[in-house]
């Protein structure tokens, strides 16, 4: 493999690292919150080379539990915040990184898109930037979250106000959606953007969780037809 195709392998495969981590660490915000772990033993070290070894604060963990307790079904949990925030960062950032190749990932984007291509594009550049240079509680706009998207929406001259429509069925039936009304749509306009707006008033939880999971979607299909075209080329060779 060249340097090229072992780097976008590695960001295709940190896409699906993170949707794993994403079910993963939802799961165990579910469990923590119905099951009570405080009366276990909270004591955890990890060993490395050398008889080194990290302890880590059994203080900090038992806080983070009772948090997870008092928090509502229906409400997120300090623990589930930082595992959906850091899978969407992780999952936007390594999409956004595998399409700045010239790759047959990026073709297979491109015609699967089509003009709604740089839309999406525009759109998991956003996030990527907001989540990892936030560093407001409530995850407010910085001018550098938005401000060389529509710079560059400007110089390819085209409308500022992205809208991304997607249904599975139609767009990706390969997967197998669970009805034809699987859709999701976003909308963000880029010229009515201001430093201190709150990220999750333009893409909300559901957008996020619809955006990584399409990202992973994405990326078992693209790798399904590779598997193809290879047993193809070797039946026909």
């Amino acid at each position: 493999m060249t340097d090229t195709e072992t780097l976008l392998d590695d960001a295709l495969l940190l896409v699906e690292q993170n949707f794993y981590f994403l079910h993963m660490g939802e799961f165990f915000g579910k469990l923590s919150k119905t099951e009570n772990f405080t009366d276990r033993s909270l004591f955890v070290v990890k060993k490395y080379e050398n008889e080194r070894a990290y302890y880590f604060n059994a203080e900090i963990i038992h806080e983070l539990l009772l948090n997870a307790q008092k928090t509502k079904k229906e409400d997120i949990s300090l623990f589930e915040y930082f595992v959906e925030f850091n899978a969407f960062r992780g999952i936007c950032m390594a999409t956004v990184e595998s399409l700045r190749f010239e790759s047959p990932f990026k073709e297979f984007m491109q015609n699967l898109f089509k003009e709604q291509y740089e839309n999406f594009f525009d759109i998991i550049s956003f996030v990527r930037n907001v989540l990892s240079h936030n560093i407001h509680s409530e995850i407010r706009l910085n001018a550098k979250d938005y401000d060389g998207t529509l710079k560059r929406i400007r110089r390819m001259h085209r409308d500022s106000n992205i809208v991304f429509a997607f249904q599975y069925a139609l767009n990706l039936p390969e997967i197998g959606a669970p009805n034809d009304a699987y859709t999701f749509t976003c909308k963000i306009d880029f010229e009515s953007l201001e430093e201190g707006m709150p990220f999750l008033e333009i893409l909300s939880m559901w957008d996020l969780m619809m955006l990584s999971e399409l990202c992973f979607n994405l990326v078992m299909t693209y790798r399904m037809k590779e598997e193809q075209k290879i047993k193809r080329e070797i039946g026909q060779g």
